[in-house]
Formats: structure tokens, sequence, C-alpha cells
């Protein structure tokens, strides 16, 4: 298999979203196809993005390991921390929360805090 590089990955990204946005508008099916083929355009599009952004780096050594494992304890124990506090809240001011709500913005936090993180210690380390 040939290495696609990074502008053949954008261009596959951006033509599964058109392609998704026309199946769409023409036919009805179930959404799981849609949300398929949209993380399937946020994959290809992530990746050659990635992959511009690292073209003149090294890939992976010592220093960015030690860069993602300090963002990823401070990603866990942020969210850690969220989490208790959360629980506290429902536990003694009996404040109920959406489940889906409480899931989905734990996560994305989680992701946020972790770029941050990563970038902010990129530019420390």
């Amino acid at each position: 298999m040939s290495k696609l590089d990074y502008k053949t990955k954008l261009y596959i990204g951006f033509l599964i979203f058109i392609f998704n946005i026309v199946l769409q508008t023409v036919c009805e099916l179930n959404s799981i196809i849609y949300s398929l083929l949209t993380a399937l355009a946020v994959f290809f599009l992530v990746l050659g993005l990635r992959e511009k952004r690292f073209e003149n780096e090294i890939k992976k050594d010592e220093r960015t390991d030690k860069v993602a494992a300090y963002a990823g304890h401070l990603t866990f124990f942020i969210t850690f921390l969220t989490t208790a506090i959360l629980w506290q809240l429902n536990y003694f001011l009996n404040i109920t929360f959406n489940i889906n709500v409480l899931l989905g913005g734990l996560f994305f936090g989680q992701l946020a805090v972790y770029f941050i993180a990563r970038s902010y210690y990129n530019k420390k380390i």
C-alpha cells in the first residue's frame, strides 16, 4: 500500500464530508451511517493536518513522550477532581445532572485539557 501524503488525506476528508452532506439531503438513512461517515472524514482530516503540522519535526523521542505523559497525568487528575466535585454537588445539594450532557462535557473537557496541557508543556519542557 502506498503512503498517502497530507494533501491527499485532506482531500479525502473533505470529499467524505461533502458526500455525507449530499447523502443527507438526497435520502433518509439511519443516523449511524451519517455518524460513521462524519467520523471517517474527521479521521482523515486529523491525519492530514497532523502530518502537515509535524512534517519537519521528529516523530517521537524522549521529550515528546515526557510531554505526553505530563499532559496525560494532568488530564487524569483534573477529570478525577471534576468528577469528585460533581458527585459531591449531587450528594450534598441534591443537584441532578443529565447523564448524556455530563459524560459528553467530561469527555470533551478531558480532550481540551489534554491538548492545552500538551501545548503548555511543549513550551515549558
